[in-house]
C-alpha cells in the first residue's frame, strides 16, 4: 500500500524512515553475501524477485485519491530468499514503484513497512511454525507457508493499514475501512493463490533456488 506523503504527518515520516533504515542495514549486514558472491546467480534471484514485486505492484488499484492498493507477493520472495534479502529486494522495489507512480521517495519508508516489513514478517513466522510441526510434509510447506501464509500476511498489512489510518487522523478511510471490511475476505484469496501458485511451481521444478525449502527436513525419512 502506497500513501502520499503529503497526507502523512512528519513524524510517521520520520519514524517509519528509522525504521526502514535501522531494518534494511540489519538485513544488510546480516545477509548472506558469501553465499551470493560464490554463486553470482543467486544475485539474479535477488534482482527478479525486485523485479517480480515492482510488475506485481504496478496492478494496484487507485480506488482514493492519494492512495494505492495492490497485491503483495512478499511471502513468495520470503521464502525465495530468506527474510533478510526480501527486506533488501522489497526496498529496491519499493523506491522504483514509487519513481514509476512518481511520487516522493518520502513516502517509501511508511509504504515498504506495511507492504515489506510486516508481511515478510508474518510470512517468516509461518514458516518456522510449519517447519516446528511434527507432519513432515510437502504440502505443508507449499500450502501452509505459500497460501497460508500469503493470507495471513495479507491480513497483517491490512491491520498495520487500520492502524496507520487512525494514526495520521484519515477518519474517512478509516470508516471506509471498517464499514467495507468484508472485501478483504476478497483479496485474502488471491494473495494466498498467487503466492502458493509461485511457490509451488519453484518448488516442485527449482528446488535449489528455494533458500527456505529443506529437502531432507520435508522429503526424507
Amino acid at each position: 500500500m502506497f500513501i502520499d506523503v503529503d497526507l502523512l504527518p512528519a513524524w510517521l515520516v520520520v519514524a517509519s524512515a528509522a525504521l526502514m533504515l535501522l531494518s534494511c542495514l540489519a538485513a544488510a549486514l546480516l545477509a548472506p553475501w558469501k553465499a551470493i558472491r560464490a554463486v553470482p546467480a543467486r544475485l539474479h534471484l535477488v534482482l527478479g524477485g525486485s523485479l517480480f514485486c515492482l510488475l506485481l505492484w504496478l496492478l494496484s488499484v487507485h480506488m482514493v485519491e492519494q492512495l494505492w492498493l495492490h497485491f503483495l507477493g512478499v511471502t513468495c520472495l520470503v521464502m525465495l530468499l530468506g527474510l533478510r534479502l526480501a527486506l533488501l529486494a522489497g526496498a529496491l522495489a519499493s523506491f522504483c514503484y514509487a519513481a514509476v507512480i512518481h511520487q516522493s521517495p518520502a513516502a517509501v519508508p511508511l509504504a515498504w513497512t506495511l507492504t515489506v516489513l510486516i508481511p515478510g514478517a508474518v510470512s517468516r513466522g509461518v514458516l518456522y511454525g510449519v517447519a516446528r510441526l511434527r507432519w513432515k510434509n510437502l504440502f505443508l510447506y507449499m500450502l501452509g507457508g505459500g497460501f497460508c501464509g500469503g493470507m495471513l500476511a495479507m491480513l497483517a498489512t491490512v491491520a498495520g493499514s487500520l492502524l496507520v489510518f487512525w494514526l495520521m487522523g484519515a477518519q474517512h478511510w478509516l470508516l471506509m475501512a471498517l464499514d467495507n471490511w468484508p472485501l478483504v475476505s476478497l483479496v485474502l484469496f488471491p494473495e494466498g493463490f498467487i503466492n502458493g501458485m509461485l511457490i509451488t511451481t519453484l518448488t516442485v521444478f527449482y528446488p535449489d533456488v528455494v533458500k527456505t525449502f529443506d529437502d531432507m527436513h520435508y522429503l526424507g525419512d
